[in-house]
């Protein structure tokens, strides 16, 4: 939703474009990686005995999960809950 948030999504379109390609870069990776510890963080709470290869599976899930379709997720899935 972004009703009444124009101003503020122009304010940062603005700001974004007075980056560099570079620095655009580096923000969006801070910024998935502050997304990505939010979301392991809650995974914790609401699994507090999930292994560190259930958390894996889990983030997937909450971040890929219905973007992609259900034999490749099946495979993904697969994966991250081998050894490697």
């Amino acid at each position: 939703m972004t009703d009444g948030f124009s101003d503020v999504n122009g304010r940062f379109d603005m700001l974004m474009r007075q980056r560099s390609g570079t620095e655009r870069v580096r923000l969006m990776s801070e910024m998935f990686d502050f997304a990505r510890t939010l979301v392991l963080s809650n995974l914790r709470v609401t699994h507090p005995t999930a292994t560190e290869r259930e958390l894996r599976v889990l983030l997937f899930e909450r971040l890929y999960g219905s973007e992609i379709d259900a034999a490749e997720r099946a495979r993904i899935m697969t994966r991250l809950r081998s050894d490697d």
